[in-house]
Parts: C-alpha cells; sequence; structure tokens
C-alpha cells in the first residue's frame, strides 16, 4: 500500500503565543498526487496547516506540538526549514513579499542560485518555465510592475523551477479578480498534471477553486477537521455556508428558483448542470421576477 506524501496524526499545535491550540487533534491523509481544497472561514486553522507543510511550524511559528505531521516521510518536529524547502514550494496571497530578484528573469532564477546550480543550467531551466508559463516577454522586467495576474505567474515559475513534490498555495486568489481567479486555476490543473504533483490550495473562494477538478475538498472550523469529502458529496450536504464558507453562487440561484438541488447528479460546477427545460425555465422566471 502507497504511503501518504503528508499525514497528520492525532496533531495538535498551540502557538506560543496563544493560550488555546489552533489545529486540534487533525487527523488528515493526502496521497501524492491528489489535488486538495482547504476551506474554511478566517481564524478556522487552514492557514495554519500549511504551516506545518512548509516547515515554518515549528522552526518559525513556535508552539507546543502534540501527535504527528509527516511530510514526504520527513516528521515537522525533527526537520529543519532548509530540509523541508526541497518537498514543499509555497505561493504566497502577497506576492510582493515573494520576490527577490530586480527582474522577473533573477527572481525566476534565485533558487537555483541558491542550491548553486552551473549558469548554464539556471539559464535553460528559467527560459523552460518562462516559455512553460507565457512570461519570456517578461523576463527583464522589474516583478514588482507587473498586474496582479501577471505577479501571481512569475512567483508561481519562481517555485515551480525547483519541482518539489509539493505544491502550496496559500489564498492564490486573494488578490485577483475573478476572470484572473479562473484563469489562475486553469493554470495551477495544467501545472499540477504535467508534473504530477501534490497540489494543496487553502482558499475561501470554493467556487473559482472548483472551476477545475479536485480530489476532494477538506472543511476547516475552529482547528477541526469538519468534512473532508469528494467536491460533489460536499456540495450535496450543503455545509458549507454552515461553517461561514460561501456556497457557488449558482447553488443559491437553484436554491432561490426553487429548484431541488439534491436531484441534480453533479453540481461542482455550472456546466456540469443537466441541460433540462424545467430548469432553465425555473432559472428564468427566477431571473425575471428578481429584476
Amino acid at each position: 500500500m502507497t504511503q501518504p506524501i503528508i499525514s497528520f496524526k492525532n496533531f495538535t499545535f498551540k502557538y506560543d503565543s496563544q493560550a488555546f491550540s489552533t489545529l486540534k487533534n487533525i487527523n488528515l491523509d493526502i496521497n501524492k498526487g491528489e489535488k486538495i481544497l482547504i476551506a474554511g472561514p478566517s481564524g478556522s486553522g487552514k492557514s495554519t496547516i500549511g504551516r506545518c507543510l512548509n516547515g515554518l511550524i515549528p522552526n518559525i511559528d513556535t508552539g507546543d506540538i502534540e501527535g504527528e505531521c509527516l511530510v514526504d516521510g520527513k516528521n515537522i518536529k525533527n526537520t529543519n526549514l532548509f530540509d523541508l524547502s526541497f518537498t514543499t514550494s509555497t505561493i504566497l496571497q502577497d506576492t510582493d513579499s515573494q520576490f527577490i530578484g530586480l527582474t522577473v528573469g533573477e527572481d525566476i532564477a534565485f533558487a537555483l542560485e541558491n542550491d548553486c546550480e552551473p549558469q548554464n543550467k539556471i539559464r535553460q531551466t528559467v527560459h523552460r518555465w518562462a516559455d512553460e508559463l507565457n512570461i519570456s516577454h517578461l523576463l527583464k522586467q522589474s516583478p514588482q510592475n507587473l498586474s496582479g495576474g501577471q505577479k501571481q505567474i512569475v512567483a508561481l515559475a519562481g517555485v515551480l523551477i525547483d519541482e518539489s513534490p509539493i505544491l502550496l498555495f496559500d489564498e492564490p486568489l486573494a488578490n485577483l479578480d475573478p476572470a484572473s481567479g479562473v484563469k489562475t486555476m486553469a493554470l495551477i490543473d495544467q501545472i499540477q498534471k504535467e508534473l504530477n504533483a501534490t497540489v494543496i490550495i487553502i482558499e475561501h473562494r470554493v467556487e473559482e477553486v472548483m472551476s477545475q477538478s479536485l480530489d476532494r475538498i477538506i472543511l476547516i472550523n475552529d482547528g477541526e477537521i469538519v468534512a473532508d469529502k469528494k467536491p460533489n458529496d460536499l456540495l450535496h450536504e450543503n455545509r458549507l455556508e454552515d461553517i461561514g464558507v460561501r456556497s457557488p453562487l449558482y447553488l443559491k440561484a437553484l436554491e432561490e428558483a426553487g429548484i431541488d438541488v439534491a436531484s441534480i447528479p453533479d453540481l461542482t460546477s455550472v456546466a456540469a448542470l443537466p441541460d433540462e427545460a424545467e430548469i432553465d425555465n425555473k432559472l428564468q422566471y427566477w431571473l425575471i421576477t428578481a429584476l
């Protein structure tokens, strides 16, 4: 049986600066190649899980740990930040804080330069990923002068160049409009398939993340896992708003139009909804009366 690439076992964590535990008795296995959404309201503990995966806990954010968290076989209690950096690459919501180089090209190259790779290999790898992500024309520009969507792609290139087995996205849609968010999710999906990477997305904008397929959605509330489901199963249970996470707008429209959501086989996207006259007529009537 294949070992999970990420495993939390009876894991509890309390920051030194806080009186109570942020994570409580977390049990979670994530297999290699899975794409997982971790969702929950603000302060639920979802970002703390991410900090465990990239080594910020316990190396930077210190606190009390009970139980076990293994990342690619490494126990985070016994692994330094440098060693975990080869396993987990993180894309932050504030991309500006992630930029180091004066130009896009320098920024993408930083990780390989830090690893003392030969200059010819660095140049080849930078140009390969720039071509892959369609940002070759940006290599000589300053990262700070780019649009929000361009910054997100450059930040992605800067971590992809290491080809780590785990890609962690901490609220990647925070500074993007909905259209740019959907494009970013399509790009993440493309890269995940090419690298067969394990992708962890921490986000509360569920609808945009679900514009691409997911293996599971993990719901966190008050430091505990309250659901670990396939997206379609979770949407049929209608539990998102119970913990303060907004449901996809198309689901709310269906409910407002008086359509029996439970009877629809696939709720994961608008495109997956059945093309039935009864549904179309009810939606059209609801739109007319709502306006």
